[in-house]
């Protein structure tokens, strides 16, 4: 089912995990699929030729979400192939870093790290949604993915839950302004999802097990379920639901 035949999307952070999950059922269901990565050139262009491979439309783009230099740049290549403002239809901002292992307690996390969650997780998608607000055609779709985190108490990723936590306010706000125009923004939380995102916690003893047993549905969340939320608040019957925070965690907080 083309249920998006004709639609135009950007999904930020696509090249991988959650992101090429996006991408790929966005493309699948019809869209002309634009993302961009950071440095992971060989896994951009492998999913380019996955979703060519499917019947599907996707490019590429290397940009910082975090520079607006870079974040013009990306948009200046969407509009060459997507055509004149306003052109685009579905933002997806899934672009995000977390620790990467590095100690990110709020007791002894550095600066740096704080600086970089913040650049990144923060500062990019204010940087991209600001620039796509003109682009955005009516009655268009934007999806921040934030996480559980924004929520909950997480001591051991002060800094990481605190990002997440600034991007549920973006949302609420960006619902306001774009409203009029038939535009709604909302955003997906998810729980704890096997990408390489929490290798560092998936590689301690017990962690998927742990998870498990705090999951109603007993399981840890895949990309693919994610990509499904999104996949619901880009169809057309979701006009009407806009400024909401959306759990999917297999139950996690119940």
């Amino acid at each position: 089912m083309d249920s998006l035949a004709g639609k135009t999307a950007l999904v930020t952070g696509g090249a991988r995990g959650i992101g090429a999950a996006i991408v790929t059922k966005l493309a699948s269901e019809g869209a002309h699929v634009a993302f961009n990565y950071m440095s992971n050139h060989d896994a951009a262009q492998e999913l380019v030729a996955k979703v060519v491979a499917a019947g599907g439309q996707a490019f590429a783009v290397q940009a910082d979400v975090s520079d607006g230099t870079a974040v013009a740049s990306l948009m200046a290549q969407c509009d060459a192939v997507f055509g004149s403002s306003p052109s685009l239809d579905i933002l997806v901002n899934n672009a995000g870093i977390g620790s990467n292992g590095q100690d990110a307690t709020l007791k002894s996390g550095s600066e740096e790290l704080f600086d970089a969650m913040m650049r990144v997780n923060v500062k990019g998608p204010y940087l991209v949604t600001q620039q796509a607000l003109p682009r955005l055609r009516a009655n268009g779709r934007i999806v921040n993915i934030g996480s559980i985190s924004g929520r909950v108490s997480q001591h051991f990723a002060a800094a990481y839950a605190m990002s997440k936590r600034a991007l549920q306010s973006l949302t609420l706000s960006t619902a306001t302004v774009v409203g009029k125009r038939g535009i709604t923004c909302n955003l997906i939380a998810p729980g704890a999802v096997a990408t390489d995102f929490i290798a560092e916690l998936r590689a301690r003893p017990g962690f998927d097990e742990t998870n498990a047993r705090m999951v109603p549905m007993g399981r840890m969340g895949q990309p693919d379920d994610i990509a499904g939320a999104v996949m619901m608040l880009c169809r057309p019957e979701a006009g009407w639901v806009t400024g909401n925070i959306i759990e999917a965690t297999g139950g996690l907080a119940l």
